[in-house]
């Protein structure tokens, strides 16, 4: 078949009158099985209007929809990322769960995107196989996987080896005959913690082999690639990215349904012989592709992006099953705290909101960096000087939607990242004992990095910092303060020969990146994490420990910190639901410009 020259025909207010196939994808759902936000007013079985988009049951009524009016001529695909991202994630350990549900929706592939590496090779094999003893589950494609160097990984290597995990398949539709693969990008790979140390192949080398395979051997009409890899806008506000490389790099490719960078593409992309299509996340939109192949004439695509709003009829009985769930996390997860799924935690009159294109304009970070200083500096805690937030970690944003109350999910959702060692989702806290020049260099590499690497923006609580972009690198900072408005703030001492320790907490990941600085500056910074007698300590004494008397560690984790920290707000207007302060409405992070 010659190469494909896709023409919009969308735009071009043109119809297709023979329907060959339609291509339905998704990308980067993060288990958001039910809409949000705020998840509390999320209603898919009644037309009322709700504010929230997503939910598995809309995706499902409208997979259904489209099977109704074309029958067979129907694929459906995801980009991988499909898991890790809400309460409903827990499931998966245990018992298993979305992989099922996502084949009785009506997906036929799916690929792996770093977030199912989460909890580790092996640990995404148990997850794979709880479903599959559940039952069926979409066809899982991974090209480019290489094993690891350290994290045990032959659970993993068995499903490739049976099938259940495939390099790539062919499959025919309406006469169509049509060839998939799955990759994982460049980004994403390094997105996954290096302690596991998993390899992949290089990303253009088997995307051009695997294709060019898929034409000349297989003779497929259709080469499609599951690509976790991703596109973003340049600084000249124009698409670029490791999908766009390849696809030049691979001109037996067709189409690439990707994904990994949440981009929201209301057009194609043509990149070489491709083109290029990506949903967003968190099942917001729905991709639809309508390709018309006719020998002899040239093929045409038509592409729209459909919102899961409450115009969608949604599937009730997925619905059903994922209603079915709530109680089983509810006593395995949210038992120790006494809250159930759908009660009101807290109210908001505000958005609270951080986009990664404009962090510094955030007050969503801000919130979340007070919760955990304030979470561990109550009478109980384990008292830190600081707290830090990383762009990365924060996953979703506290929308108001038309009541302003919100739940666990809308809680856990903002921060749900992460498995500690105890049975209880989200990644631990820990804490570390560092100097006031190794403060500085942590935090001047930061704002170094910050505009090119967007995950790696920090919002602190507990601190002051002056400074002045206009400096170079390691002199934009010339004053670091510790304390809160209330008690007031004193200056560190950030000299080279500063002496006196700080405590920090964050994350298990940031803090164990924080150790790694010297390797990723090329050996520029370089700081060693300290206990509070400044001796050394490896990532197995990071993590907090909230009650040294009880046995084994109890840790702390970031979304039960936001928890514990709305509990504290006054409730304003008397209706016993607290209120988030109305000083967070503008809070920006404590940055202060010098000149």
């Amino acid at each position: 078949m010659k190469k494909l020259l896709f023409i919009l025909l969308v735009s071009l207010g043109m119809i297709i009158r023979a329907q060959d196939l339609v291509i339905l994808h998704t990308n980067d759902m993060h288990s958001h099985l039910n809409g949000f936000s705020p998840e509390a007013e999320y209603t898919p079985l009644i037309k009322d209007n709700d504010p929230t988009r997503g939910g598995f049951a809309r995706i499902a009524g409208y997979i259904a929809a489209e099977k109704e009016k074309t029958g067979d001529h129907i694929l459906v695909v995801d980009g991988g990322d499909f898991l890790m991202g809400t309460l409903f994630q827990t499931l998966e350990l245990k018992e298993g769960f979305q992989l099922n549900l996502m084949k009785k929706m009506g997906y036929d592939f799916v690929t792996l995107g770093n977030h199912e590496f989460d909890y580790g090779p092996d640990m995404l094999a148990k997850i794979i196989n709880n479903n599959l003893r559940n039952g069926d589950i979409p066809q899982i494609l991974s090209t480019n996987y290489g094993g690891s160097t350290i994290a045990p990984d032959q659970e993993l290597q068995l499903l490739y080896e049976n099938g259940t995990i495939l390099s790539y398949a062919v499959t025919e539709k309406n006469g169509i005959t049509i060839g998939l693969f799955g990759l994982m990008g460049i980004d994403a790979d390094e997105s996954i913690a290096s302690y596991y140390g998993l390899k992949f192949q290089d990303q253009k080398k088997v995307a051009k082999t695997t294709a060019r395979y898929l034409k000349q051997v297989e003779k497929v009409d259709l080469v499609i690639a599951l690509s976790h890899s991703g596109v973003s806008k340049n600084k000249k506000d124009e698409w670029s990215g490791e999908d766009i490389e390849y696809a030049k790099a691979a001109p037996d490719i067709d189409l690439i349904i990707s994904g990994h960078t949440h981009s929201y593409l209301p057009e194609l992309i043509q990149a070489g012989n491709a083109v290029i299509v990506q949903t967003g996340s968190s099942g917001l939109n729905v991709g639809r592709i309508e390709l018309h192949l006719n020998k002899g004439q040239k093929p045409g695509i038509a592409y729209q992006l459909i919102p899961m709003n409450d115009a969608v009829t949604a599937d009730a009985n997925v619905q059903a099953m994922i209603d079915e769930k709530i109680p089983v996390i509810e006593t395995h997860v949210l038992q120790h705290i006494q809250v159930k799924m759908n009660e009101p935690l807290f109210e908001t009159a505000f958005d609270l909101v951080m986009d990664e294109d404009k962090p510094f304009e955030s007050n969503l970070g801000p919130f979340l960096a007070d919760a955990i200083h304030y979470d561990l500096n109550r009478p109980e805690g384990p008292k830190v000087d600081m707290a830090l937030v990383a762009t990365g970690v924060i996953r979703n944003n506290v929308v108001k939607g038309n009541k302003g109350f919100q739940n666990i999910s809308d809680i856990f959702n903002v921060m749900p990242l992460g498995l500690g060692k105890e049975d209880l989702p989200g990644s631990p806290l820990g804490k570390i004992y560092i100097t006031g020049n190794e403060l500085k260099k942590v935090l001047e590499l930061i704002l170094a990095v910050s505009p090119s690497k967007k995950n790696y923006y920090l919002y602190y609580s507990g601190t002051q910092i002056e400074y002045n972009p206009e400096k170079g690198l390691f002199k934009k900072i010339s004053a670091i303060k510790i304390g809160d408005l209330q008690n007031g703030f004193n200056e560190l001492d950030i000299s080279k020969r500063s002496t006196q320790l700080l405590s920090i907490a964050a994350n298990e990941y940031m803090i164990s990146f924080i150790g790694q600085l010297k390797k990723m500056s090329f050996g520029i910074v370089k700081v060693v994490p300290k206990d509070v007698d400044g001796f050394p300590v490896d990532a197995s004494q990071f993590v907090i420990d909230l009650d040294v008397e009880k046995e084994g560690v109890q840790e702390a984790k970031e979304w039960l910190s936001i928890y514990n920290y709305v509990k504290s707000f006054e409730d304003v207007n008397g209706n016993q639901v607290p209120d988030v302060p109305e000083h967070y409405r503008s809070k920006k992070n404590p940055l202060i410009l010098v000149k």
